[in-house]
């Protein structure tokens, strides 16, 4: 009798603890890791420390190392490496891990304290004279993202923006150039001219197969590189995944029971005092909206710092996303963009792009999608082959875009729904091409129906790529990055504080499960 109430016994503990896994996974699916891994804070925690972060007290973590800034320059963008020489004349490197692998190099170097001022004209003119290696930019790119600790700088250098740096091989010369200012800075390195050399030497040798031919060009805010011959690049296939609401309720708001849902047929839309959650239910936009203090001074550095931190909290695929353009002509916008295979992604409804609006150091809106690609269908992937970046900027030319109407063209991917499967995204290869701060795919510009032998065809059988599959719009200039839906853009529009706490409208906690059915 006793064996057999042992036994009983134990039965009962195993499943008292299935029961408490089963709630706790319950709990888990219902309010995100988030909240438990809070719960879990709070026992260990005094319960009057400082729990605000970088993104104004957003119930969010902040991963990055305050004293290590090596996880804001790995959020920086450069477009690609010209290695110019002799012989070769210019040529680029396209590949991410190349790119970021230079500008370690060339950051590690030490630098005397003194440096030279000189126009970017000048420095350009000096530099075509020589061999030199030059990492380009996105224009206004901050130089805490070329150098991690920008302390090591002369005191003057330390808060400007760059579009290039340029070694001088064989030298003791670094340039940080800003084109748009027309402004250039020369420094001296320090270090051994036989540990340079080899150093720039063995980067060269180990990266020679990537290197493709490119020219020159002067477009309107700087000098850009474009291809001379033909480009192959395959067209990839994702699987299509989205991040439920409660994820985002997670990352922005610290209290749920705080939260009120006034949420309306396709638009689902979460208050606290001071803040504004609305998720677009067809488009999939995520907006964030909060009112901030007084704008202080603030340096494009610290921005970027603040905003490169966000997107490492917010973003599952955050590695994907790079630093990709600042635009001060309708406040202090940060711009990320993200990556794929080393080039960047364009599309409709923020799937590529995510955008703040600072007010100062502090987010004050914050735009993006909830829509992620990060499981390729390798299978459905195929080669296609794309005309030179000389014979796209012809066709801009002849189509009536001058040189100095375009900011920037690139080779990228434009980002489309599957025709035939909504659970399938496609990674379209073709020329990007930047105006008035608005991106455009080339073929939105140019009717290519008049340039067939230059149409993007597939590189195993030559035949031409039917684009109209997976565009309706080809030959209309329309915007890469549109966006479909608008939302309040100031928090004063929309309900008050005092709205919010009269309403009788059930909060996040009561609709949580409703919400989570539905994400799934």
């Amino acid at each position: 009798m006793k064996k057999k109430n042992r036994w009983q016994w134990v039965i009962h503990a195993i499943l008292a603890v299935l029961a408490i896994i089963s709630l706790v996974a319950s709990i888990s699916n219902l309010y995100g890791p988030k909240l438990i891994n809070g719960w879990i804070s709070q026992v260990t925690e005094d319960s009057t420390s400082d729990t605000s972060t970088g993104m104004n007290n957003m119930a969010i973590s902040n991963n990055a190392n305050e004293d290590d800034g090596s996880e804001v320059t790995n959020a920086l963008a450069a477009q690609r490496l010209i290695v110019h020489n002799a012989t070769d004349g210019y040529e680029a490197i396209y590949d991410l891990d190349a790119i970021r692998g230079f500008k370690t190099i060339v950051s590690g170097f030490e630098y005397e304290s003194s440096y030279e001022e000189d126009s970017a004209y000048n420095i350009r003119n000096y530099a075509d004279s020589q061999e030199f290696i030059e990492g380009k930019l996105t224009n206004e790119t901050p130089v805490n993202l070329f150098l991690a600790d920008v302390l090591t700088l002369p005191a003057d250098l330390q808060e400007m923006a760059i579009s290039s740096y340029i070694y001088i091989l064989g030298t003791d010369q670094v340039y940080l150039v800003n084109d748009a200012e027309n402004i250039a800075y020369g420094l001296t390195v320090t270090n051994k001219a036989s540990e340079i050399n080899e150093t720039t030497s063995n980067f060269l040798d180990d990266h020679n197969h990537a290197l493709t031919p490119v020219v020159p060009v002067n477009l309107a805010d700087s000098l850009t590189y474009v291809s001379t011959e033909e480009n192959q690049l395959n067209h990839l296939t994702y699987l299509q995944e989205r991040q439920p609401n409660t994820y985002f309720l997670n990352h922005f708001f610290e209290r749920p029971e705080d939260i009120h849902d006034y949420s309306l047929n396709s638009i689902a839309r979460y208050y606290t005092e001071g803040r504004q959650l609305t998720i677009n239910m067809e488009t999939f936009e995520v907006t964030l909206l909060q009112n901030v203090g007084e704008e202080a001074a603030t340096s494009l550095n610290s921005q970027v710092t603040a905003t490169s931190e966000a997107i490492g909290d917010i973003l599952p695929d955050h590695d994907s996303w790079l630093y990709a353009e600042y635009n001060g002509n309708d406040g202090d916008i940060i711009n990320y963009r993200k990556y794929v295979n080393s080039q960047p992604v364009f599309g409709n409804n923020y799937v590529a792009k995510t955008q703040f609006v600072m007010s100062g150091d502090e987010i004050k809106n914050i735009y993006l999608s909830s829509l992620t690609i990060q499981t390729q269908v390798s299978d459905l992937s195929e080669s296609y082959t794309i005309m030179s970046g000389v014979d796209a900027l012809n066709l801009l030319n002849n189509a009536g875009y001058a040189n100095q109407d375009i900011s920037e063209l690139v080779l990228g991917y434009r980002w489309v729904q599957n025709p035939e499967s909504s659970r399938l995204v496609e990674l379209v290869p073709s020329w990007h091409v930047q105006m008035d701060d608005e991106w455009y795919m080339l073929e939105n510009l140019v009717d290519m129906s008049r340039y067939p032998s230059l149409a993007t065809r597939y590189t195993e059988t030559g035949e031409t790529v039917d684009l109209s599959v997976y565009f309706s719009d080809l030959g209309d200039p329309v915007s890469e990055e549109a966006v479909k839906t608008a939302v309040e853009e100031d928090l004063s529009a929309t309900l008050s504080a005092e709205e919010l706490s009269a309403s009788t409208e059930s909060t996040v906690e009561a609709d949580a499960s409703a919400n989570v059915e539905e994400a799934n």
